[in-house]
């Protein structure tokens, strides 16, 4: 087997005499085959709503002036087709204008489509600030608002979530402690049940108010018994730059608040840990000399290396003529209005030259760049961009003192320079991607993933429509984002479902149907059958034994219509259908003959003659119906045995006439807690019963002995996500592949080691790829809850093993005063089984950051971290954002992605490794080596070639 393993650790990088650090896990270079996402998908869009209908995804908001986009994919747009002008008697003017149509939220309620948006016109003599409501029957409208006389409520940003039970809220942002959040219990989608309720603002001290006191854009989810709300916080124009997403966790949908938010963004510019991990050259902690600077035109060789500009002004970067209090990307230090700057700067290099830099260059205007006397960079419009230098460049360089001399003119309106200087290793020129807002969490095309449409900046460009993957790690929700076409690492386009049938064209039938009986035609985009007695049809694929399948239909007053959920054949099968006459959903399972029945009412208004959405998901045994995305009403799980074999699944009618759309059908399954049937023991003779499932997932048990669980169909392109707990000294991990026990890939976490350990077999021949250590070094934020002016508190998600941490030698709050051994200014403390214990031997790091304050102690187990100031009367709040290395943890996320001849795999959400394998198609497993280990939130999927 050819196993080939990129990996990057920190801890194992040689640093040189400055300091500089290399890119962290994060920022690690691979070249993955796939196709990668090319954000922005949609350009020139901000401020949107999605909709997934009948297959398909439709989005409307910002500058698409009342029109939707549409896409089967979530990266090719088509549109935008104009479905909505406002006419009613509360906008009129400017304020009732197309492009005044604004956070769009788009909704799908039996039959009628929902239009939420917010007029966010401030008027001459009265304001336009209001949300509105219109109705359609069709997705592509027209949208009339059934109320012409009254707004729905005040303000902006509407959202309306429908939980589990039907149940219908909407969210909206007021602007009363700044702009805040509130969410409304509805009646119905037109008519609201109760009063507001506050839910949170953005809070002072915190990375929510890097500037204005802002908490917009909610969106809420419910995933795994859990409700999410994602959120933005900051100003949203981009000359502030601190605009970012942040999420609460509930266990109901109005019980959000400031307690349940977690402490850091979810989502924030790539430029945010940029200073963190990497030295900029030119930062004044660093670099030798100020800025020095002139107004005037210079002598002619005022660039070269040995020029005499000590008679020149000094200032710090950045020079502007505006100034954007608390802004990031235009943080004005020194005030230039003229029409052209000249600029200086020395800056060192000791020992180890670099190999690459990367400049960070923001200007308005026109700009030309020297090194030490040479002219290395010239660009004649405004930017906001990363550009490295070049193999001459880099030989121009020399150890000791460096010059970095820079022309910039003013731009069309303002003036504005600021440049950085990062020695990286990456290879890739990454945009400058920020301000993400606007957030849209949806269902991708395979019904597995989770994807994040919002908006974003990259570099100077107009605003755009980005899309990033959601992960939940065990409860906890992630996003792999901001990430666009040149982001290091290998961030994949939405997978497609292992069949789909949309109907937009004129399909072969034959070929992706296999008809048994009735007469199928396709009509207005959709498969229709006309009145036969018993219509079935099922689709050509690959059979499984866990799978997803959709599928949207209507159907007449009469009859009966849905979904075979699985079958074999006519003696073992289930139909999951809608029974028009009993004004119900039924289902009926048949094994080895023997049949069984359900039936179910639906609520009074349900209109079968309009499409709704029938969703199965048959893990091994165990089929959980959805109908419209909610638990189908009565019995949402049907359980039996003999299905956890595989099977197909397929359309069913009998009296009735019906249309067919957005089917959608994917191997694989999501599992957590109790739910996780079908796992067995596979062929090895060392396997044994030695595991239970409980409401913690499956535990399995070792001693020295490995005891190996396996599941799931063999495909040759997927995704396996699972997340491990173990304890000290334990073994354990995952298959990501296994044929059997001559053919397989191993993914082991050895807690004793500290490592992560890649090994697998061919044709009974061992291959043990290099070990990657597990020791990291992550941001954590202060945790509200337990924080105050006295003392600050850091909780982590998982207990860690640390043994170190740095903290910025600036307060928090306080720019321009460094302290450089601000740790001292604390007492720290360790939590381990709810007491808090002192740190002790803890020492000063020197070199290791000019910009932060490190220290190294004996390693603890730890649950969290606490600072104390050690003086009593001293209120200065000293740290926010504490870097906190870990050796290792107790609870681990592996993912893994198999397409063509790679394995991709990523540890905690970072990517650490790639494999090249030439095995046969696979299943997945588990497994421990030693100790006990308990295994939950699986998802496995196929993700097709």
């Amino acid at each position: 087997m050819d196993f080939h393993v990129c990996h990057l650790n920190y801890r194992q990088i040689k640093q040189p005499a400055i300091g500089l650090l290399l890119c962290l896990l994060s920022f690690i270079c691979f070249g993955q085959s796939g196709q990668k996402i090319t954000n922005p998908v949609l350009p020139g869009v901000a401020d949107a709503g999605v909709l997934k209908y009948n297959g398909e995804y439709y989005i409307g908001g910002v500058f698409t002036d009342g029109g939707f986009y549409h896409s089967s994919d979530l990266v090719n747009w088509e549109g935008p087709v104009h479905v909505f002008s406002m006419d009613n008697d509360w906008t009129s003017g400017k304020a009732a204008e197309d492009r005044q149509i604004h956070a769009n939220d788009i909704n799908y309620i039996n039959g009628t489509f929902h239009q939420y948006w917010s007029v966010n016109h401030w008027g001459e003599d009265s304001h336009a600030v209001h949300i509105g409501h219109a109705t359609a029957d069709n997705i592509l409208g027209p949208y009339t608002e059934p109320d012409k006389e009254q707004w729905l409520d005040n303000r902006i940003d509407p959202a309306l979530f429908k939980d589990d039970d039907g149940q219908l809220y909407l969210y909206m942002v007021k602007f009363t402690d700044g702009n805040t959040i509130w969410g409304r219990k509805m009646k119905d989608a037109y008519q609201f049940a109760e009063a507001p309720q506050y839910l949170f603002a953005s809070l002072p001290g915190t990375w929510e108010t890097m500037d204005n006191r802002v908490a917009e854009g909610p969106w809420v989810i419910k995933y795994r018994d859990q409700y999410y709300m994602m959120y933005n916080a900051n100003h949203t124009a981009p000359r502030w730059g601190n605009y970012m997403l942040g999420v609460a966790q509930a266990d109901s949908p109005l019980g959000f608040n400031h307690g349940n938010k977690y402490n850091h963004p979810v989502v924030k510019s790539n430029q945010d840990d940029m200073e963190d991990l990497n030295i900029n050259l030119l930062s004044p902690s660093v670099s030798l000399s100020p800025w020095h600077y002139v107004l005037a035109s210079p002598p002619k060789k005022w660039y070269r290396r040995d020029f005499d500009a000590s008679a020149w002004q000094e200032g710090r970067g950045a020079f502007g003529s505006a100034i954007v209090k608390n802004s990031t990307t235009r943080n004005v230090k020194t005030k230039w209005n003229s029409e052209a700057i000249w600029l200086r700067k020395d800056f060192q290099l000791d020992e180890e030259m670099p190999t690459k830099f990367r400049f960070r260059l923001h200007h308005d205007g026109p700009i030309t760049l020297y090194l030490n006397g040479t002219q290395i960079y010239e660009h004649k419009t405004g930017q906001f961009a990363n550009w490295t230098l070049d193999e001459n460049g880099i030989k121009l360089l020399s150890r000791g003192k460096n010059t970095l001399a820079v022309h910039a003119q003013k731009g069309a309106r303002e003036s504005f320079v600021d440049l950085a200087l990062f020695d990286i290793k990456c290879e890739t020129d990454e945009d400058i991607l920020y301000s993400p807002g606007q957030p849209n969490i949806i269902r991708g095309p395979n019904g597995f993933e989770w994807w994040l449409v919002y908006m974003g900046n990259k570099n100077r460009d107009r605003r755009g429509q980005y899309i990033d993957r959601v992960h939940f790690h065990g409860k906890k929700l992630t996003v792999e984002g901001m990430t666009a076409e040149n982001t290091p690492g290998y961030h994949p386009v939405p997978a497609m479902p292992t069949f789909s049938a949309l109907f937009n064209d004129a399909h072969d039938l034959q070929q992706k149907w296999t008809f048994k009986s009735g007469d199928w035609r396709i009509a207005d985009k959709a498969l229709q059958q006309i009145g036969t007695r018993v219509s079935e049809a099922t689709i050509n694929s690959k059979a499984a034994q866990n799978y997803r399948i959709e599928a949207s239909l209507k159907m007449s007053a009469t009859g009966k219509a849905g979904l075979i959920a699985w079958q074999q054949d006519d003696e073992n099968r289930l139909i999951v259908y809608f029974d028009a006459a009993a004004h119900s959903w039924a289902w009926n399972l048949i094994v080895d003959g023997q049949e069984r029945s359900g039936m179910f009412l639906l609520e009074e208004a349900f209109n079968f003659q309009v499409y709704h959405s029938i969703t199965i998901h048959k893990n091994a045994g165990n089929f959980s119906i959805y109908i419209d995305e909610l638990p189908a009403p009565g019995q949402s799980l049907v359980v039996a045995e003999k299905p956890a074999k595989a099977g197909l699944p397929g359309l069913f009618t009998q009296d009735t006439e019906a249309s067919f759309d957005g089917i959608s059908y994917t191997i694989g399954w999501d599992e957590f807690n109790k739910n996780m049937p079908g796992w067995f023991t596979g062929e090895n003779p060392l396997a044994s019963e030695n595991y239970d499932i409980s409401k913690e997932g499956i535990h399995l048990q070792s001693d020295q002995k490995e005891q190996r669980l396996l599941k799931g169909d063999a495909l040759e392109a997927y995704e396996f996500n699972v997340q491990i707990s173990l304890e000290d000294d334990v073994s354990a991990g995952i298959y990501p592949m296994f044929i059997n026990a001559d053919n397989f890939i191993k993914i082991s976490i050895d807690k004793s080691q500290h490592m992560l350990s890649i090994s697998g077999k061919e044709n009974g021949k061992s291959t043990v790829a290099q070990e990657i250590q597990l020791s990291n070094e992550l941001p954590h934020y202060v945790d509200m809850k337990y924080s105050d002016f006295i003392e600050k508190q850091y909780a982590f998600d998982t207990p860690l093993l640390i043994n170190g941490f740095r903290m910025h030698k600036v307060p928090h709050g306080q720019k321009d005063t460094i302290i450089d051994d601000i740790s001292e200014k604390m007492t720290a403390y360790y939590k381990i089984k709810d007491r808090w214990l002192p740190l002790k031997q803890i020492q000063r790091k020197a070199g290791f950051h000019p910009a932060f304050d490190a220290v190294t102690f004996e390693a603890v187990k730890a649950e969290g971290l606490r600072f104390v100031n050690k003086d009593p009367s001293d209120q200065n709040h000293y740290v926010y954002k504490l870097w906190v290395s870990e050796l290792s943890r107790v609870v681990y996320n592996l993912r893994i992605i198999r397409q063509g001849n790679e394995l991709i795999v990523w540890l905690n959400g970072k990517e650490v490794a790639t494999v090249k394998h030439a095995l046969p198609p696979s299943k997945v497993g588990l497994f421990t080596t030693r100790g006990s280990a308990r295994f939950n939130d699986i998802i496995c999927f196929d993700r097709g070639l």
